[in-house]
């Protein structure tokens, strides 16, 4: 498998290891262009709402699929139910959603999208489970260690979060 990686913070491509990283999405024309599977793992923010929409969507090749584990709002829902239907997209998996019943009453009647995803034959959905996963305990703590080790030591803390971005 070949990794392509976006990064926000980078204006050049670059390699990191086997892993080919360009700037952000929109400037990542030609590597969408060979990415056989997109896989957003995106926060919701400002900049990241409709990231993806019917032109982004058209970049892909033929038989790309689409993986959400972000947030569903990052990619326009319209665009993404318009190209599965008409098979421009192969398919999705989509674990995140647009819509979430705000209380326990309102989870009987409210659907989570605004397109029948749910009719089509090439979309598997789940309802926000990937972080529910029992193996990825272990890595969150190493990853929270590693954190307070670097504070402690008086580094970086690495992943930073860049509260004026929202992530």
């Amino acid at each position: 498998m070949r990794v392509i990686a976006t990064r926000r913070r980078i204006t050049q491509p670059a390699r990191e290891g086997d892993v080919e990283i360009h700037p952000a999405w929109r400037a990542a024309g030609p590597a969408a262009a060979r990415a056989t599977a997109l896989i957003v793992c995106l926060p919701l923010t400002p900049e990241t709402e409709g990231l993806i929409g019917a032109r982004e969507l058209a970049r892909l090749p033929a038989g790309a699929i689409l993986v959400n584990v972000g947030r569903g709002p990052i990619v326009d829902e319209a665009a993404l139910y318009a190209a599965l239907k008409d098979g421009r997209l192969f398919a999705a998996a989509l674990d995140v959603w647009y819509q979430y019943p705000p209380d326990e009453a309102a989870r009987t009647h409210t659907y989570p999208p605004a397109y029948p995803f749910h009719e089509l034959e090439n979309v598997v959905m789940s309802a926000h489970r990937t972080n529910a996963v029992g193996e990825i305990e272990p890595f969150r703590m190493e990853e929270l260690a590693q954190v307070l080790d670097a504070i402690a030591e008086g580094r970086d803390a690495p992943n930073r979060v860049d509260v004026s971005a929202g992530y």
